[in-house]
């Protein structure tokens, strides 16, 4: 017991530290922030997490909702004339590339205490450092790639790296009604429920868990899982698009075997479809003031519902394993108060000796984000997993995201167990882009 005090004894005065030593000037440069000249905080709510609009931005296409042309700060190169236009197909269509590199890095470290039954231990966490770049080639062509140079001491690996083709036959199409993303991505099924863009460093169990795991969440950052996770990076298309502002649908055909080669015939399939009322619509246009008298680009009242599903097939322990994920999620704007969570149930079924074993679980959670300050941001989420044959299990992630400046965060965090509120593991990090 005296130990528990002490932990939040230093605990506070760690957030008491925090709370002073941020400015209230921010400032950033990461690559989408010099080419419009402008703050992380446009598209960001503590970075990596991002607002409704920059949410409508990253869908579609890394492009401003209708004022791309006027919002650009910084011109790109043109690859060839317009005129081109007028003479296709006997001249290249012409094109553009970033007037400058587009490339950002993103590097964490932390200190960490762990305990158990058996051990205690404290330590300075390995620095991660991941390099990104983004941009536009011209008005309908965008691109990503992201990689982890390091993590944990170890060598990193290529994350992300695809083209988006944006706005395709909008001749005869709505305007936003098909983007087709091509190349190594990670699928679009539960866009705001990622670690990519997630302020916890615990990992979301809605992405991660699988039946393999059995009475256990998977700790830490991770970017997909066991035999299978929501999140994992996967090589191969998916098509997406908005529908009367509102609507919003994914279609995606991929491998199914994260970023490795292929290892069968068969291909996973997944869809997303989600409807948001109030705010600012997928598409990025509102009606009227939507951010209420604070004028801050998070506060706005929304609700947002969707549905997914997730059929492939992948290979464990040398043998076939069919994997099927279906749910539903919800994501509630109250001005300062973000709220969402979902219901998730899988099976994973592979045949031994002949016949057919199938493992299945469910899974909810909820998440709230509270913007104390622009700067002071608070994160309670509340997971629990049902598996067929185990006794259900659940855990509480608490959080603080602090920002030094826009590009400068610090956090501290700590996983809970409901059942057994021993406080026995801490995370304090510094996280900052540019």
């Amino acid at each position: 017991m005296k130990k528990y005090f002490e932990n939040l004894t230093s605990l506070g005065i760690m957030t008491v530290l925090l709370w002073t030593l941020v400015p209230t000037k921010v400032l950033s440069i990461p690559a989408f922030s010099r080419k419009y000249r402008t703050s992380c905080a446009t598209c960001h709510v503590g970075f990596p997490k991002l607002t409704p609009f920059g949410e409508s931005y990253r869908q579609k296409g890394f492009q401003m909702p209708e004022i791309e042309e006027e919002s650009i700060k910084e011109e790109p190169v043109p690859l060839g004339s317009e005129g081109y236009k007028r003479v296709w197909p006997k001249a290249i269509w012409p094109g553009s590339i970033p007037g400058s590199s587009p490339i950002s890095f993103r590097i964490r470290s932390g200190f960490k205490y762990e305990s158990d039954e058996d051990s205690e231990y404290t330590e300075f966490t390995q620095p991660a450092l991941q390099i990104m770049a983004g941009g536009t080639f011209g008005e309908n062509i965008s691109f990503y790639a992201g990689a982890h140079l390091f993590e944990e001491g170890e060598a990193g690996s290529l994350d992300r790296l695809y083209l988006k083709f944006n706005h395709l036959f909008s001749n005869v199409l709505p305007y936003d009604a098909l983007y087709v993303r091509v190349g190594q991505f990670v699928p679009d099924i539960v866009p705001f429920i990622t670690n990519h863009r997630a302020l916890t460093m615990t990992a979301f169990a809605f992405n991660t868990y699988a039946p393999a795991y059995g009475s256990g969440f998977v700790p830490g950052h991770v970017h997909g899982s066991g035999p299978f996770g929501l999140e994992s990076f996967q090589l191969g298309a998916e098509a997406s698009g908005i529908l009367k502002s509102r609507i919003r649908y994914v279609l995606g055909i991929v491998n199914g075997n994260g970023v490795e080669e292929d290892n069968n015939l068969a291909k996973d399939l997944y869809f997303r479809l989600g409807y948001k009322m109030g705010g600012l619509a997928y598409d990025g246009t509102s009606d009227g003031d939507i951010y209420g008298p604070s004028g801050n680009n998070w506060a706005e009242k929304s609700l947002a519902v969707s549905a997914f599903g997730y059929r492939g097939t992948g290979v464990s322990s040398g043998k076939d394993v069919d994997f099927s994920r279906l749910g539903v999620d919800l994501n509630l704007f109250m001005r300062d108060l973000n709220l969402f969570g979902g219901v998730i149930t899988g099976t994973d079924a592979e045949y031994h000796g002949g016949e057919l074993h199938e493992e299945k679980y469910s899974l909810f959670f909820l998440e709230g984000n509270y913007m104390i300050y622009p700067w002071l941001i608070a994160v309670l989420r509340y997971e629990q997993a049902n598996p067929e044959d185990l006794d259900s299990f659940r855990q509480v992630v608490a959080h603080i995201t602090a920002l030094y400046i826009a590009n400068i965060k610090f956090i501290v965090e700590s996983r809970l167990d409901p059942d057994n509120m021993e406080f026995n593991n801490l995370y304090l990090g510094m996280d900052f882009v540019f």
